[in-house]
């Protein structure tokens, strides 16, 4: 019988932490796949905003107002979701998808960067310049989301959640 002890208390153990981890997992992924998902809008929003280059060449005080709003969201929206996904701990099957979703909120800080400072630029040349910068990063965003989501269903595969 106390040989029994030790063996019952280990598995009732076991349950909790697998319970545990697979909740853990599972708040982990969505909350991840929430931040993943405003982003990704909020990038094509603002793309969309940012292809219209009479807009960006225009000297009109309200539309350089609002691009600038526009970028400086992304920056800051970007920031605040790298803070909360390092305050995040993912188990060990995450870590790649993890790496995934800081590398492409990183990239999307870069692109409002680019378009903060192709909206301070003086010339037409400099803003064309960095026109195409934003076009050739957001063409790399662009494939970000499908490559996450091969991460992502392996990930989720592991630690045996599925996708919905």
């Amino acid at each position: 019988m106390k040989s029994l002890i030790p063996v019952l208390l280990f598995l009732s153990l076991s349950l909790l932490f697998s319970c545990k981890s697979s909740n853990a997992d599972y708040a982990y992924n969505e909350k991840v796949t929430s931040i993943f998902l405003r982003e990704m809008k909020q990038i094509d929003e603002t793309d969309s905003v940012f292809r219209d280059t009479a807009k960006i060449y225009a000297k009109e005080f309200q539309d350089s107002i609002s691009l600038a709003n526009k970028a400086e969201n992304l920056i800051n929206n970007s920031k605040m979701d790298l803070a909360d996904i390092a305050d995040l701990k993912p188990g060990k099957e995450a870590v790649k998808f993890n790496d995934g979703i800081v590398a492409y909120l990183t990239a999307i800080n870069a692109y409002g960067k680019t378009a903060e400072e192709m909206l301070k630029a003086k010339t037409i040349e400099e803003k064309k310049k960095l026109h195409s910068e934003l076009t050739l990063k957001y063409e790399q965003l662009n494939a970000y989301p499908d490559r996450l989501l091969e991460i992502q269903k392996a990930y989720l595969n592991e630690v045996g959640l599925q996708p919905k």
